[in-house]
């Protein structure tokens, strides 16, 4: 639906305002005028004040790549993307004399135009906000990212500041609880007339593994059917799982809070721990360890050469930013270590690397002792940082795991895997690279190991076993939903 109105700019010259194709249309009129377009996905508020307008935006500036080395060669060091910028800008218009005589008055205009660009203004006064937040995430913005960006353009948007609570994470699993304190509280006093709390996970990937295995105790420990509302805000160091729902900045995923438009069921990897004695059909003959918490993983679960990466890295993340990663792997490259250990992988399908697609679904494959695994990574997104596209079928939004795998690899096929994963995830087509979809999986280790699960380190004794099943968040119980 197409309206307009006459107006003056800041400047105090004549411009018109058209609402059209999703899009403003800002046309200043005269001689020397110029028009531009925005569009409306990137209106986050509207003020109108008598004969004032107010037009608040957020506007990307275009990424780059950081420039390579003087030679022109492509390291683990160079490849990484930079960052896109975002600004938040405000366009003040006025009323001029004859607006009134117009086809759209003011605050017609304003009607329509917040319809458009924030679809569930109506609804946002009455919705509860509980942010979680770690203030260790990352280069630790994130508190400054809330006071600053997050909190400003949501009560812009129409939340009420009442309505908007912030709760920081705690240190040594506690975060877990909390998550499942705050998801107790949802389902004992949430009102059926009023649109569900939105809780948003604030920090990296390990914030929100926590928030979700808090909220899911909950929902476990309850008869009371629950509606959860999720939101991810990046403010960590991958930040994987707003990847893989193509979000990538603090702006970009609290525009999508605001506009509301999408909200979908997500899954994830259910994990169990166990150990096996025999040697013939060991994933037959599981003894699984009841006594642990359920885990549930949302982005990764890797052993061998990444998880050895996290583990390494984990003590530089405060100095070095996602750049200890690569001075990591290059350390790890020099001493490349293999590891023994057994996979079964059911419901699969392998990645044909002739015709560049996945071959026909078959029941189970089994990657036996024969050959050593360098690398092996199961994920639920396509890249665990901007830009190292790992998995690149990978989604959040789909019923299946995707599993990346090199055996007996050397320095120079491992390096060359891993930069041309940073090209758009070219590696799977390389012959060294096994790469499959699952439904379900067992791996079993020779030796003790360190495994990584979303970012945390876990040992895993010899023989030891660990059996992932993919989940979907929303069941006849509970609702899982993800703003995307």
């Amino acid at each position: 639906m197409s309206a307009s109105i006459t107006v003056k700019n800041q400047d105090q010259k004549t411009t018109r305002l058209t609402i059209e194709n999703s899009k403003l249309v800002v046309q200043v009129l005269g001689d020397k005028g110029d028009t531009k377009s925005i569009d409306l996905e990137f209106v986050y508020g509207i003020d109108h004040h008598e004969d004032k307008i107010d037009i608040h935006t957020a506007v990307i500036q275009d990424a780059t790549t950081e420039e390579i080395e003087a030679d022109g060669n492509q390291t683990l060091t160079n490849i990484r993307p930079k960052d896109a910028k975002w600004i938040l800008h405000t366009l003040h218009y006025y009323q001029t004399d004859t607006a009134a005589t117009e086809a759209s008055s003011l605050s017609e205009f304003v009607t329509q135009l917040k319809k458009q660009a924030v679809p569930h203004h109506l609804a946002l006064p009455d919705t509860k906000v509980i942010v979680v937040l770690n203030p260790t995430s990352g280069a630790r913005l994130a508190e400054s990212q809330w006071a600053c960006v997050v909190k400003p353009m949501l009560i812009t948007a129409g939340f009420a500041e009442s309505n908007l609570t912030k709760i920081a994470t705690e240190r040594d699993g506690k975060t877990r609880a909390l998550a499942e304190a705050l998801g107790q509280r949802i389902l004992t006093t949430s009102e059926a007339d009023k649109p569900a709390p939105i809780v948003i996970s604030m920090g990296g990937d390990g914030t929100l593994h926590e928030v979700v295995n808090g909220l899911s105790d909950a929902v476990a420990a309850s008869e009371t059917k629950g509606h959860f509302r999720l939101a991810v805000i990046p403010a960590g160091s991958g930040n994987a799982f707003a990847l893989g729902i193509n979000i990538e900045s603090v702006e970009q995923a609290t525009l999508k809070i605001i506009k509301g438009l999408e909200e979908k069921p997500f899954y994830f990897m259910d994990v169990k721990f166990g150990h096996s004695e025999c040697n013939e059909g060991w994933q037959d003959h599981v003894q699984y360890d009841n006594a642990k918490k359920p885990v549930r993983l949302l982005v990764v679960l890797s052993w061998g050469f990444h998880a050895q990466i996290v583990s390494k890295s984990r003590y530089l993340r405060y100095f070095m930013g996602n750049k200890r990663f690569s001075l990591v792997a290059m350390f790890l490259l020099t001493f490349l270590q293999q590891y023994e250990g057994e996979l079964v992988l059911k419901s699969v399908k392998k990645y044909n690397h002739k015709n560049l697609q996945f071959d026909e679904q078959v029941q189970s494959v089994t990657l036996e002792k024969d050959k050593k695994f360098t690398y092996f990574i199961v994920s639920k997104q396509h890249s665990l940082e901007k830009g190292f596209k790992i998995a690149p079928f990978a989604s959040p939004l789909s019923d299946d795991m995707d599993v990346v795998v090199l055996r007996d690899a050397n320095k120079d096929s491992l390096t060359k895997a891993s930069i041309a994963a940073f090209q758009g995830g070219e590696h799977v087509k390389s012959e060294d690279v096994e790469y499959f979809k699952a439904t379900e999986l067992l791996l079993r280790v020779k030796d003790k190991a360190e495994l990584c699960l979303d970012g945390e380190i876990h040992d895993l004794p010899s023989k030891g076993i660990l059996h992932l099943k993919v989940e979907k968040s929303s069941t006849e119980k509970s609702s899982f939903t993800i703003f995307v």
